[in-house]
């Protein structure tokens, strides 16, 4: 499977965002008020913006303290793939009647840890965030086992369950949907959420599309406004 390009400008220090599991949908118009919309769930706008906040100011020590400055709009990229990874992975495991495991536990209790030391209103959101990789292995692995027990497996290799449960993640949302505000900038590219100019319907300026660039450049990114910027 290929690794999502998820928070590509925080992969140095949040590396295991970008372990492989493959999301699946199609960039689309939410509603309004709505930043995606994941089968029978929606994500709001007012909810990305809050994690985005949050997860900022959660990495804001680690990003000043190496000198890197990233645009909020690459957070917000990475943030919506996050939450959308999350919300179809619970809704994988409601159909097949599987709850997370201890390995996703000892993740969530990693990042606990991890928060101890970050401002409190912030840590809920850190943790939610950057354990959805590890809720989504946890899933893809037990639904694969499932795929793979119903169809007389006894002693499956680590291969044959791993791309099974890749295959449900996959064909999912072409039965339930997945639906991205094209202003996110995410589309569906090679069987996974990541970014792109999708901004088809709004005039954006040079400068606003260098800010949602997955490696934008340094000066610009040091140019803009302090509420559009994180760490420096």
């Amino acid at each position: 499977m290929s690794n999502p390009r998820l928070l590509p400008a925080l992969a140095p220090l949040v590396s295991g965002v970008l372990a492989s599991v493959l999301l699946s949908g199609c960039a689309g118009s939410a509603s309004p008020g709505v930043a995606a919309k994941i089968g029978d769930e929606t994500i709001s706008a007012s909810r990305v913006d809050e994690a985005t906040a949050n997860m900022c100011t959660a990495l804001s020590a680690q990003f000043t303290s190496s000198g890197t400055i990233v645009p909020m709009g690459v957070i917000r990229q990475g943030v919506i793939q996050l939450l959308a990874l999350g919300s179809q992975a619970e809704q994988i495991a409601e159909q097949y009647a599987v709850a997370p495991s201890v390995n996703y536990e000892r993740d969530v209790a990693e990042r606990e840890r991890a928060a101890s030391v970050m401002p409190e209103e912030a840590r809920a959101d850190y943790i939610e965030v950057m354990s959805t990789q590890a809720l989504a292995n946890d899933i893809l692995e037990q639904v694969g086992r499932a795929e793979l027990a119903a169809e007389g497996f006894t002693e499956p290799t680590v291969e044959q369950v791993t791309q099974a449960g890749a295959d449900v993640f996959k064909v999912w949302p072409d039965v339930n949907g997945i639906e991205v505000d094209p202003k996110y900038g995410v589309e569906l590219t090679n069987g996974q959420l990541a970014p792109a100019d999708t901004n088809l319907s709004f005039a954006l300026s040079d400068g606003s599309r260098a800010g949602m660039s997955a490696e934008p450049d340094a000066a610009y990114v040091s140019s803009l406004p302090s509420n559009q910027r994180c760490g420096g």
